[in-house]
């Protein structure tokens, strides 16, 4: 049984708000080490392995936050992050697009993405939620959706850069 805006009466008023700041905090926790990659490795990698990064901490942040404060139901893990990882496919598009075309550092474009990831995921988690409570399952998914994550930043940072040439990257020769 899924369950939407109903459980709002079992939820706290500041889950809400603080699953948001915490999951775009921790979004932009994730993106801002790997976006420092971006001095080796061309940003038409770096860039969506960075919003991926960010998406997975924020969709995490968030189904917890939403576990803790809610009573009776908890947000479904899976869908939760399968959503906000599809999602941040256009994330990472615009923010693609916004450091090649807007002349403005990219520390401007990291807390925008951000907070889109955050928004995203605290939609996520309020709107994908089941009845009961799983915490050791949601547990277990978690720690295994990190290492998964960690597994999959690695590989695509070194199978990209194995196909693309990324030691000493000035950008595009003008």
């Amino acid at each position: 049984m899924m369950t939407t805006a109903s459980d709002s009466d079992t939820t706290s008023q500041a889950a809400g708000p603080m699953s948001w700041v915490l999951a775009s905090l921790l979004a932009f926790i994730a993106i801002m080490p790997l976006m420092t990659l971006g001095l080796a490795v061309p940003p038409q990698l770096i860039v969506p392995v960075a919003v991926l990064a960010g998406a997975l901490l924020a969709a995490l942040a968030a189904t917890w936050v939403r576990n803790i404060f809610t009573a009776g139901t908890s947000s479904r893990v899976l869908v939760v992050v399968g959503t906000t990882a599809a999602l941040s496919v256009l994330v990472a598009a615009i923010v693609f697009l916004g450091i090649m075309l807007v002349p403005v550092p990219i520390l401007v474009h990291l807390p925008i993405a951000a907070l889109f990831l955050g928004g995203i995921a605290t939609w996520a988690a309020w709107r994908f939620r089941s009845a009961g409570r799983h915490l050791v399952r949601d547990l277990l998914l978690s720690l295994g959706l990190l290492a998964a994550g960690a597994a999959v930043i690695m590989s695509a940072l070194y199978g990209g850069c194995m196909i693309i040439t990324c030691s000493a990257y000035s950008g595009p020769i003008e």
